[in-house]
């Protein structure tokens, strides 16, 4: 061997040695240098991971909040490379430093790991938290793997162990348990804003990890993860914006032809990280004279509840007119989903039956509601038609006045129009909304509500007047239940003993 190629070598091995070094004590470099990125999309397909200047100080600040113990919730535009980017900081942890134990979760197992099963390497496998992880350390050179590591031995499902150091990074799926019993030294909780129990989720982590990572896009629909971005329970955590444009890939081009294939609402929402889910067809912007505040049930006052009943969703909701001036008032509200009749009895001061399974925001509801048993009921004229029960083929109503509720309404007052125009001169009086978690979805739901735009071929004039069901339209109706039902009875009362009074006074 020549002297040049001797020296040649040796050089070589020294730069090798030096990168080697400062992958160590530096992720920026480590995923700079050795890591790779997947995009289906576009040829070639695997790319080297060549971190833009906003993703190099998102690892900085990835391993700034490991290292001190503080969460972290990054909202983020759509194909940013944020997963793999805060994956790749756990790989470096999980590489490198001991004690570096580590949980990733997202909202269903197979977003966690969908690699069982599937040997012919041509499906969406990456698209799964542990599909990427097993993506990266596959094209990881082996002398920055642990020693000894045989990925088919080391990586089972939803767990990846270290035998050079014991550290574990481990995964699970959305439940209301999520962490418990575990100590992390951080934990993902990716697209959390589309997690079903996210809630109790994010509780549980608390006692497991110092660190919380909160990734994800705007949701569809309210939650924890809004209340978190914008501080609306007090939680301390520092906010990380990744906005497209900080993308060079994304250029004006780029967000053109977005505009010309996604609707103005996905748009906003995956693109220009829009939390708010409706921006066209609002139904009711008449919310806006509402106020928000401390605003407590008031014995000597009426109490009504209101109620809509749904196989996808039940909404209940409690109000009193004020008569000091002449508003209605939201005292408190409870929505939930798939549930039948009965398990909604608790939170109208039934017993606790053990049939049913109550979440930690369930008991705390069902005991600030316990003062609220006494009302009127209001809602939908056609629930006797329905089965919502578990036990017997009845309807809603009969369960209800088996517990002594009976539901008043007047069917002749139920069409969308009518309910429309009468929810809307409530509102426009300016209601008071009582200061609730509840409430806050409640607020949510009324301003989504919306109707969908006419097609541009449709040849009809008359005013479009059916809503969107999604969500929020339990709420929006029973909302339309109390306001339309209110009214007659106001009206009854007048007509029946001959009075011009004031309804306030009444």
């Amino acid at each position: 061997m020549s002297n040049s190629n001797e020296y040649y070598l040796a050089d070589t091995r020294e730069l090798l040695q030096k990168s080697i070094d400062q992958s160590k004590v530096d992720p920026v470099f480590f995923i700079d240098r050795f890591c790779y990125t997947f995009d289906p999309k576009h040829e070639p397909y695997h790319l080297p991971f060549r971190l833009f200047d906003f993703q190099k100080d998102l690892v900085v600040d990835i391993q700034h909040a490991i290292n001190n113990g503080y969460d972290l919730f990054i909202e983020k535009c759509r194909e940013m490379g944020a997963t793999y980017t805060v994956l790749d900081v756990f790989l470096w942890f999980w590489l490198y430093i001991p004690g570096s134990n580590f949980l990733v979760g997202s909202r269903k197992e197979s977003y966690v790991d969908s690699r069982q099963g599937n040997s012919t390497g041509m499906s969406n496998k990456e698209d799964s938290l542990y599909g990427k992880l097993e993506y990266t350390l596959n094209r990881l050179p082996n002398f920055i793997l642990p020693k000894n590591f045989d990925i088919k031995k080391h990586m089972t499902y939803m767990n990846l162990r270290n035998p050079e150091n014991g550290n574990i990074i481990r995964g699970e799926s959305s439940n209301s348990n999520f962490s418990r019993g575990g100590r992390e030294k951080a934990i993902l909780l990716d697209e959390f804003a589309f997690w079903d129990n996210a809630t109790s989720a994010w509780g549980a982590t608390a006692d497991t990890t110092n660190c919380r990572v909160a990734l994800t896009t705007p949701g569809i629909k309210p939650g924890k993860a809004k209340r978190l971005r914008f501080g609306k329970d007090g939680e301390k955590i520092k906010v990380i914006t990744l906005n497209h444009y900080l993308d060079p890939r994304k250029t004006a081009e780029w967000l053109d032809r977005e505009r010309q294939r996604r609707s103005k609402e996905d748009l906003a929402r995956e693109v220009m990280m829009n939390w708010e889910a409706s921006i066209t067809g609002i139904m009711y912007p008449e919310i806006q004279y509402a106020s928000v505040g401390v605003y407590p049930f008031y014995s000597a006052w009426p109490l009504y509840r209101s109620w809509d009943f749904g196989i996808d969703g039940t909404a209940i909701q409690w109000w009193q007119p004020n008569f000091q001036n002449g508003k209605m008032r939201l005292i408190d509200s409870y929505y939930n989903e798939g549930h039948p009749i009965q398990f909604y009895f608790p939170f109208v001061g039934e017993p606790i039956d053990s049939m049913y399974v109550y979440s930690q925001e369930d008991l705390e509801a069902i005991e600030a509601l316990r003062n609220l048993s006494r009302a009127i009921n209001f809602g939908d004229p056609d629930v006797s038609k329905r089965s919502f029960t578990s036990k017997v083929m009845t309807s809603a109503r009969k369960e209800l006045q088996k517990i002594n509720i009976h539901v008043q309404t007047k069917p002749e007052a139920n069409d969308n129009q009518t309910r429309q125009e009468v929810t809307k001169v409530m509102l426009q009086t300016g209601i008071e909304i009582n200061n609730t978690i509840r409430n806050d979805f409640w607020l949510e739901a009324i301003r989504n509500a919306r109707i969908p735009n006419r097609a541009e071929d449709s040849e009809s004039t008359s005013a479009n007047i059916t809503p969107i069901h999604d969500w929020s339209s339990h709420h929006r109706t029973a909302t339309e239940y109390f306001a339309v039902n209110y009214e007659i009875k106001i009206k009854q009362y007048a007509v029946e003993n001959d009075t011009n009074e004031d309804p306030y006074d009444l």
